[in-house]
């Protein structure tokens, strides 16, 4: 019989170089899953900051909108506008009241007296600041006649629709705004 010829056997398991090697590869993933996760953090946190900042400019369009939709005896040029109108349900003030919306050191006022014939006080007077940081502010009307303008002074024709475009500091956006106010149909006495 022959005998059987011992071949060296490998050992089982890695060399050293194989471990470095691994080892290596490992920490590259891991420093690219660091920053990455470090990215995405840093990305949320500004996606959330510009979501609260956006939603401040969503929340005075609505407020905007609702009083604007009921207002009526519209006055008003490219930097501010006055009407006769409701207050917004949360501020629990019933019957009509003088509004004007105007741009002043760069925060969008609404300012608000009783509505009534007869001689006002100052203290009738209230003022709110609905958005700071505004840098630029434009009131145009659109009437029946098919123009937009920038004043509604001297159109004989009914308001039709009000739009207000503003550019905001701090890369919020201000999205379209165009509101139609109430129709006032004048009634014709019976005859």
């Amino acid at each position: 019989m022959k005998a059987a010829k011992h071949c060296p056997r490998a050992e089982a398991g890695f060399t050293l170089l194989e471990l470095l090697i691994s080892l290596s590869i490992f920490a590259l993933i891991m420093v690219a899953l660091t920053s990455g996760v470090h990215f995405a953090g840093r990305a949320w946190r500004a996606q959330e900051g510009r979501n609260v900042r956006q939603g401040d400019v969503q929340s005075v369009q609505s407020v905007l909108r609702q009083m604007i939709a009921s207002g009526q005896e519209f006055q008003g040029n490219s930097a501010d506008m006055k009407f006769v109108g409701k207050l917004p349900a949360a501020l629990a003030r019933g019957g009509l009241f003088d509004i004007e919306l105007e741009l002043n050191d760069g925060k969008l006022r609404l300012s608000w007296k009783p509505h009534f014939k007869g001689p006002s006080t100052r203290s009738d007077q209230h003022e709110a600041m609905l958005l700071d940081g505004i840098v630029t502010t434009d009131f145009s009307y659109y009437f029946e006649s098919g123009n937009w303008l920038s004043a509604t002074k001297g159109e004989p024709k009914p308001l039709q629709l009000i739009a207000i475009q503003a550019q905001l500091a701090g890369g919020r956006t201000w999205p379209p705004f165009v509101v139609a106010p109430m129709l006032t149909v004048p009634v014709k006495p019976k005859t």
